[in-house]
């Protein structure tokens, strides 16, 4: 599994019900099963046998770090779709039967916590999985690097 992460964007926005500042990061990217498929000479790579179940977790590479006891108020919400993958004549099996994000606890810095997003799908590969996600906190739930 590869994942290339997009540009992360990050926003203040007002929260419409109590007036409060809230800070709104949407996270984007691709995850690669099997490899990110390379063009040779404006040719696709041939179709290979392999099916694959799909159920992995994964960091997002360019997640922010959330302080731990904040995490149970930030609203995460995560979508995907369908980025790259290969039909062969004869059909072919892309889903994605489920995906979610959350945060949980930092490998590396215990106290805070990271965005991690889990997929579930079925699908030959390679398969590419396009993934967004958003996370909405107060602002002091992000632990800056000065902190």
């Amino acid at each position: 599994m590869a994942v290339a992460a997009a540009q992360r964007v990050d926003s203040l926005v007002t929260d419409p019900a109590s007036g409060e500042l809230r800070r709104r990061t949407d996270y984007a990217g691709t995850v690669w099963y099997g490899g990110r498929p390379q063009l040779h000479a404006g040719r696709h790579p041939l179709p290979g046998d392999t099916a694959a179940q799909i159920g992995s977790s994964f960091w997002l590479p360019d997640s922010h770090v959330y302080v731990a006891a904040a995490a149970e108020s930030v609203q995460v919400q995560a979508t995907a779709s369908v980025q790259g993958g290969l039909a062969t004549s004869g059909g072919g099996n892309l889903l994605i039967l489920d995906v979610g994000a959350g945060l949980d606890a930092n490998p590396h810095d215990s106290g805070t916590t990271l965005v991690y997003v889990t997929v579930n799908a079925a699908a030959s590969l390679p398969f590419g999985v396009a993934y967004r996600v958003i996370a909405i906190c107060a602002p002091e739930a992000v632990r800056t690097p000065a902190a």
